[in-house]
């Protein structure tokens, strides 16, 4: 048997197809062009524990030094030595003077390794470089947010 339907009260809502399809592109586009720079998820670095909540960044123009639990500096995958690394710094401030440094020490890393690196960077004009550490949860910390 065959009943007829009443098509007036159904209700009709807004079509989300091109709202989902929109949205796909967007976190495509942003997956794509987003740059993770591999200095700041080096897992041989265990960051010392910190309560502040600053997320890694993701900034092209940030300088990012690794000190390992044996006191090598590490830059751009590179151990560098004191020379060199001053070099980086310097070279870092002439071309970018609003560059950010982010100086990420080993917890097993006695302190006077990272301060190093810390006095490089002040020595070369750099007012407040950053140490970065990890809060409670294990995401690092004390990268400025941009």
């Amino acid at each position: 048997m065959r009943t007829h339907r009443d098509d007036s009260s159904e209700e009709v809502g807004p079509n989300m197809t091109p709202f989902i399809d929109m949205m796909f592109i967007l976190v495509i586009f942003f997956l794509a062009t987003s740059r993770f720079h591999a200095e700041e998820r080096d897992e041989r670095i265990r960051l010392a524990k910190s309560k502040s909540t600053m997320p890694i960044a993701t900034v092209s123009d940030m300088l990012v030094i690794n000190v390992d639990k044996d006191g090598r500096k590490i830059v751009d995958g590179k151990v560098r030595t004191m020379e060199e690394l001053e070099a980086i710094v310097r070279a870092r401030r002439s071309s970018k003077p609003d560059a950010e440094v982010v100086i990420r020490g080993d917890e097993r890393v006695p302190f006077g390794k990272v301060h190093e690196a810390v006095d490089v960077c002040t020595r070369n004009g750099f007012k407040a470089p950053h140490v970065a550490g990890q809060n409670a949860a294990g995401e690092g910390t004390g990268t400025p947010g941009k």
